[in-house]
């Protein structure tokens, strides 16, 4: 099942970003620890969070990992 961020369980709106936000999936793995434990779902990402925020997405960005609030 595929839908959009903003109608799903896993994403959180960020005031300083509007139109965005951040995702709570397992799915989505960041930082240098999981890249050097090599920890990154074969259906994930991973994503370096060198400055601590790692990534944003769009409220209509679409993924398989969606799940209905």
């Amino acid at each position: 099942m595929t839908g959009r961020c903003k109608d799903c369980a896993f994403f959180s709106t960020r005031e300083e970003m509007p139109n965005a936000g951040t995702c709570d999936s397992g799915k989505f793995v960041e930082g240098y620890t999981a890249h050097r434990a090599k920890a990154v779902p074969i259906d994930g990402v991973l994503v370096e969070d060198d400055e601590g925020w790692a990534y944003y997405v769009g409220a209509n960005f679409g993924c398989v990992h969606w799940s209905k609030k």
